[in-house]
């Protein structure tokens, strides 16, 4: 491979949390040869407020897999055509990890803009640019005042609460929703991309119109963040909402579920939500069984809930008296533990379901195996579990 740079300036090494320093860097990069690896930002263009540009990582090489760490550089393009480097802002950089991702496989990784001492409010055509080996891969974009990715509407779809009861499909459909009518399906490729999405990390938005002219318009969106799924549903006036862990499919149609795969669905009794309409979602299916057993490969979860916030979630794992708690805010962290009933008791019951409840506590129901049910409230701020009025903390 032929790879020729040059360097205006000087060439700053970005390395682990290295100092970014003041130098400003132009590079021209050419090769002879197809890459091995491709990388493509998620969109082409965005709006100056975002903050953060998704990119795609694409490997088609053969024999081993490729492995390559977090760090990357954004260059900016100057009026003479020519790309510059951005400078990293004071005390950032990337943690020391390896990844892997091998043949015929994609992995994403964000492109945070607040990494760079730059101000992007100005607009302007960039690219995200990382070395792997002997290749140096980019993914180019541009910053242009009212794109439709923005702060305000990171996905490109506005609120629900914003659109007429009896909005036109034909609106709908070039806005990108899915749109079901009499005639038939729009835009059904929109769902594929977005578990496409969903099975790379990548934050995303999935809005489906259903207006049969029957009854009251239909319109659902499934945003999927932080690792859930928030399900709102309008109809006749009113919205629903409701917050999903995984998705699956009954190998017919695919569903919003809190069960891990399909036997956990029906295992703990989950309330679950379609994608797409019944009898829509066939093409669906293969995508949903790899994301299905990419959910249940190496963990033992298999049922998950989120409190209404989504910062909270509780989860049941393969063992009957285990359970799990954690939580996550964007730009905080996240922390996690397993907890098991025999912590607490010597012949602990198994559970059988768990709950939020309105005051913060996770509410878990237990089969007991004299019969009958007893019931618990853990609170996960203290590590204390109440049965009638007795609280015990969790053992050490």
């Amino acid at each position: 491979m032929k790879r020729i740079w040059i360097c205006l300036l000087a060439l700053l090494v970005l390395a682990g949390c290295g100092d970014p320093g003041d130098v400003a860097v132009t590079t021209v990069y050419e090769t002879d040869d197809p890459p091995r690896a491709t990388l493509t930002a998620e969109r082409d263009a965005y709006d100056p407020s975002v903050e953060t540009v998704w990119c795609v990582l694409s490997y088609e090489g053969e024999g081993e897999p490729l492995e390559y760490g977090a760090s990357y550089w954004l260059d900016v393009r100057e009026e003479d055509g020519t790309w510059t480097q951005v400078p990293l802002a004071e005390n950032t950089g990337w943690d020391a990890v390896l990844y892997t991702l091998p043949s015929g496989e994609k992995q994403a990784f964000p492109c945070s803009l607040s990494m760079f001492d730059y101000d992007f409010s100005g607009g302007g055509t960039f690219r995200v640019v990382k070395e792997i080996g002997d290749q140096t891969l980019t993914a180019e974009f541009t910053l242009t005042d009212g794109a439709a990715i923005s702060a305000e509407t990171p996905y490109g779809f506005g609120p629900m609460e914003d659109l007429p009861e009896n909005w036109d499909t034909a609106e709908a459909a070039a806005s990108g929703a899915v749109v079901f009518t009499e005639a038939g399906m729009e835009n059904a490729d929109a769902a594929e991309t977005f578990l496409q999405k969903v099975s790379l990390g990548i934050p995303s938005q999935l809005r489906t119109l259903q207006n049969y002219y029957e009854s009251w318009p239909m319109l659902i969106d499934v945003i999927y963040e932080n690792d859930s799924f928030r399900w709102r549903m309008r109809t006749g006036g009113e919205i629903t909402e409701k917050r999903f862990s995984y998705v699956v499919t009954d190998g017919t149609d695919v569903y919003l579920s809190n069960g891990a795969d399909w036997d956990s669905t029906e295992r703990y009794d989950s309330d679950k939500a379609f994608l797409l309409p019944s009898g829509s979602g066939g093409d669906l299916v293969p995508r949903a069984q790899e994301l299905m057993a990419d959910q249940t490969a190496g963990s033992t979860v298999r049922y998950r809930i989120w409190s209404a916030d989504g910062v909270w979630d509780a989860s049941l794992t393969e063992t009957p008296t285990e359970f799990g708690v954690g939580w996550q805010r964007p730009g905080e962290g996240s922390s996690g533990s397993l907890y098991d009933l025999g912590d607490w008791y010597d012949e602990a019951p198994a559970i059988t379901d768990i709950a939020w409840q309105a005051d913060g506590t996770l509410r878990l129901t237990c089969r007991l195996e004299a019969g009958g049910v007893q019931t618990f409230d853990f609170d996960p701020e203290t590590g204390y579990l109440t049965e009638a009025l007795c609280g015990y903390p969790a053992a050490e």
